[in-house]
């Protein structure tokens, strides 16, 4: 009778630590320290040249060589890595594709953008 109560508590205590792990990990997953949920990175980084169309505070429009237009998010970058470019000039700009939600369309976020062609202007 002994061995069985030993036998029952230690079971109990691996199923209890078993539980506790896998809620711990999924919490970890699912939120980060800022309270949002993660984006993860669908892809490495990539690299595409093109001209600026339009620009806005969170994104802009990058005009490929095709004649393709891009939207390309800048929210949540750093100011010294996509700034500097103005409309109309020649850009290189490294991106990575995130996902908005998990299973949805991914979004091109600019990790730095490097002007390479300015645009001439009258003054």
């Amino acid at each position: 009778m002994n061995r069985m109560n030993v036998f029952l508590l230690f079971a109990v205590v691996i199923g209890f630590s078993a539980c506790q792990s896998k809620s711990k990990q999924a919490a970890e997953r699912e939120i980060v320290a800022d309270g949002s949920l993660p984006v993860a990175p669908t892809e490495e980084e990539k690299t595409i040249t093109g001209v600026v169309g339009d620009a806005s505070m969170n994104n802009f429009m990058l005009i490929v060589p095709q004649g393709d237009t891009l939207f390309i998010s800048t929210m949540d970058q750093e100011p010294n890595d996509i700034a500097g470019f103005e409309l109309g000039d020649t850009v290189r700009v490294n991106y990575i594709e995130e996902e908005e939600e998990p299973g949805s369309s991914t979004i091109p976020t600019a990790q730095k953008v490097i002007v390479i062609g300015k645009k001439s202007r009258n003054k």
